[in-house]
């Protein structure tokens, strides 16, 4: 199995904890991906 290169990023535990309480079946690297795509596409038009 190949592994991710990962990196940290650092949040504030209130940003954690408010992410946490959305109970999205994600993980935050999944999560911030999905965020970049939305990002860019209403940058977009």
């Amino acid at each position: 199995m190949r592994k991710k290169k990962l990196t940290s990023i650092q949040v504030s535990t209130e940003t954690r904890d408010r992410l946490y309480r959305l109970k999205f079946r994600k993980t935050y690297d999944e999560f911030l991906w999905e965020l970049c795509e939305l990002f860019e596409r209403s940058q977009e038009e």
